[in-house]
């Protein structure tokens, strides 16, 4: 039940103690109605349909804006319904307008992306500010990508660095990858692919997903031959192995395309095999048409000269890790 922690954490981090005391005050009413906490207790459970309607009583009763935004994460992860993003927005802006601000920072992305709303990068940006100044820093970063990318303001590289710079200082994983993002793909003024790497790597040393990947494409980007096949796809595969979709691609190539068994003139059994599992998991994930019609054409491969008795087990290992959360 990682989720279900990640809600609790939420709570615990972002809730002010005059929030936490007004919702203990109204989290026993004497109606008998299922308590807040009761609707916790059965989301760690795992039990969904009696921790939403534990959440939606409250939201509905007593308008909590703890239950609100708790349902919109019900919508936004699927627990116990199907995802329904433009609904899981909703209850967000609903607990936004009561002062959380996890649901604040979630509020301007909607806006950001037009889920729920056309796209609105000033009311994104107004709903980030909220968040930032109640302690959300991160958010600070989205903020800085409007000025990074001029939407809805005037262009700010500068500035923008400035919004961003003291989360990733205080060691966000999510403010180092906008950092690191600046730097490999912000305006060009303010590029700098070593800034870029290195706060990818610190991003990676708190195990980001994306970081891995973002230090495998920038180790494949130099000319120089300064890093080796085998450390590229050490990047790709970590970032893969911990469920980070576009890295399965890359991995999977890297080690259809690894260095040949001296002896053999062949792949080794492990490189085979990694290789199969990844690309497999790539033609299951991904998106782009060219990316999946190149991993068919690989799998073929491998199939041509795999022993059919690995098969079963290497599957069932890619629909394990699919399934994992």
């Amino acid at each position: 039940m990682k989720k279900a922690l990640w809600v609790l954490l939420c709570i615990v981090t972002f809730l002010s103690e005059a929030w936490a005391d007004k919702v203990n005050g109204i989290d026993a009413p004497a109606s008998g109605h299922p308590t807040l906490q009761d609707a916790q207790d059965a989301l760690a459970s795992g039990d969904y349909a009696k921790a939403f309607s534990g959440y939606h009583d409250a939201a509905a009763r007593d308008n909590n804006a703890l239950a609100q935004f708790s349902l919109g994460l019900f919508y936004q992860n699927g627990w116990g319904r199907e995802i329904d993003p433009a609904t899981a927005c909703r209850w967000f802006e609903k607990a936004a307008q009561g002062g959380i601000p996890v649901a604040q920072h979630s509020t301007g992305v909607c806006f950001d992306q037009g889920i729920h709303h056309p796209e609105n990068p000033v009311t994104a940006a107004h709903w980030f500010q909220k968040a930032a100044q109640a302690g959300h820093l991160y958010s600070y970063c989205h903020l800085a990508n409007l000025l990074m990318t001029g939407r809805g303001f005037p262009k700010d590289p500068v500035k923008a660095m400035e919004l961003c710079h003291p989360a990733a200082q205080q060691g966000s994983p999510p403010a180092q990858l906008w950092m690191g993002k600046f730097y490999l793909h912000g305006d060009p003024a303010i590029r700098n692919q070593q800034e870029a790497y290195r706060w990818f790597a610190a991003a990676a040393q708190k195990q980001a997903p994306e970081a891995f990947y973002y230090l495998g494409l920038i180790m494949q980007s130099h000319s120089s031959g300064k890093h080796a096949p085998k450390e590229i796809r050490q990047m790709f595969e970590q970032a893969a192995a911990l469920k980070y979709i576009p890295a399965y691609f890359p991995a999977g190539k890297y080690f259809h395309d690894a260095e040949p068994d001296p002896e053999t003139g062949h792949l080794s059994a492990e490189h085979l095999a990694k290789a199969y599992l990844w690309l497999s998991a790539a033609l299951q994930q991904s998106q782009d048409p060219e990316e999946i019609s190149v991993a068919k054409s690989m799998v073929q491969q491998i199939l041509a000269v795999m022993p059919n008795t690995w098969l079963a087990g290497l599957d069932q290992k890619v629909a394990q890790h699919l399934q994992r959360d």
